[in-house]
């Protein structure tokens, strides 16, 4: 297993919070606009009920390379989209800007918690209905993976000239879990996988038991994958008393305390390529910014042209 320990030092404060803002997210570039990248949006319309999905792209200002723009696809798009302001945009190095697309949802949420719940999770392999601890329907992901490659990533193609060699799908908690759950789908488009923080418990930690069993069983696509986590997730997880969170504590507590080093290890035994990080100090909030940031400090080196 190899280990990245890395101390996260860049523009913006990380919140204190282990858990998401409840205050309305407010305008984000997808509003605004930008100075440093030219900013599209489209919408499309959900399945069934709940929000519309809204698609950020960021384009950058310089002309695309001879095989097209590296593309970085960010799910909770909404709260990633909040992150890239100018400051950050304006502090990469501009001759590696890759487009930047934001997977979002429509409306003033941060995190669309039944929206995310449909789309980013795995669903049980013999059919029965998965719920969240909140009673939220789940195991939309093949649904959202199709969607992904059949609609979303063609019209983003459509907006800029993309390499799809050099494309990176990041996500974070149940946006971890999708990603990780892509990264083991042959069908899977993406070039390389940043899962951070993913949700192992999901489905009484049903899944991440296939996920391992799948990797010893040396059945897991060989593409880069990256995990990350807060060096103290569990230690500053948070317990309030309410019927729903303590149903969450004992979730959590279906996957094994060390569960995500035990996956770790199953993939880099197997040859999957790709780097583990963790970030000392943070809980599983707090990741989701750390995160994102390592992603776009180093989007040159993840998203290298492969050899």
């Amino acid at each position: 297993m190899r280990w990245l320990v890395l101390i996260i030092a860049m523009t913006l404060p990380i919140a204190a919070a282990a858990q998401p803002s409840p205050v309305p997210l407010g305008p984000t570039i997808l509003d605004t606009g930008s100075q440093v990248v030219r900013v599209e949006s489209f919408t499309l319309t959900a399945p069934g009920q709940g929000a519309d999905y809204r698609i950020g792209v960021l384009i950058p200002r310089r002309p695309a390379p001879e095989t097209g723009f590296p593309a970085l696809y960010l799910l909770d798009g909404q709260a990633a989209a909040e992150l890239l302001t100018d400051e950050v945009l304006g502090a990469l190095d501009p001759e590696t800007l890759p487009v930047i697309v934001t997977l979002g949802y429509a409306g003033d949420a941060r995190f669309a918690g039944p929206e995310r719940t449909r789309d980013y999770t795995p669903p049980h392999p013999d059919g029965t209905k998965v719920t969240d601890p909140r009673g939220r329907p789940g195991g939309g992901a093949p649904d959202y993976l199709t969607r992904l490659s059949d609609e979303i990533l063609p019209r983003v193609a459509g907006m800029a000239p993309l390499d799809p060699d050099r494309s990176l799908l990041w996500g974070h908690s149940y946006a971890g879990l999708f990603v990780l759950w892509s990264a083991s789908e042959p069908s899977s488009p993406f070039a390389r996988y940043v899962s951070a923080s993913p949700s192992l418990w999901w489905d009484g930690a049903a899944y991440f038991d296939r996920a391992t069993a799948q990797a010893r069983a040396g059945d897991w696509p060989q593409r880069p994958l990256d995990l990350h986590k807060g060096g103290m997730e569990r230690e500053r997880a948070s317990t309030p008393d309410k019927p729903d969170a303590r149903k969450l504590v004992r979730e959590r507590a279906a996957a094994p305390a060390r569960a995500f080093e035990d996956l770790d290890a199953a993939l880099r035994a197997a040859g999957i390529p790709g780097e583990t990080t963790v970030f000392p100090g943070l809980s599983h909030g707090e990741t989701f910014r750390a995160s994102l940031r390592h992603v776009l400090a180093n989007a040159a080196k993840l998203t290298e042209h492969p050899r």
